[in-house]
């Protein structure tokens, strides 16, 4: 008998885990195959069963799809970089005429300080 090689034995651990995974759920689902007297067996078709388990949960994921997603769609144009802007100018947080603060501001005041710290 000579020696298994690496390859084969590869694949022999792949197909016993193949057979394994699909061999398993069937015994475990064999109990639900039996029939009591007493069940009265059900006139449900294919249909029924795929829009309860595919259209039902596809009609709620596009639900939630287009409420997260309608509101960016219905908002006017963003701004993007290298258009040009229509708009005012606009200085968050700065006082309340800025006309009057950038008429009052002095020069030598404004040119120190940034990144080297020379206040």
């Amino acid at each position: 008998m000579g020696t298994v090689s690496a390859v084969t034995h590869r694949t022999i651990r792949r197909a016993t885990a193949v057979i394994t995974g699909l061999t398993i759920p069937l015994l475990l689902a064999t109990p639900a195959l039996a029939r009591d007297d007493g069940e009265i067996p059900s006139h449900i078709g294919p249909w029924y069963v795929v829009g309860v388990y595919v259209a039902v949960p596809l009609l709620v994921f596009l639900g939630i799809c287009t409420f997260v997603l309608l509101p960016a769609m219905l908002r006017a144009p963003r701004y993007r970089p290298g258009k040009p802007w229509h708009h005012d100018p606009l200085w968050f947080g700065g006082p309340d005429d800025p006309e009057e603060a950038l008429r009052g501001a002095r020069a030598g005041v404004t040119s120190r300080g940034g990144a080297r710290a020379e206040w």
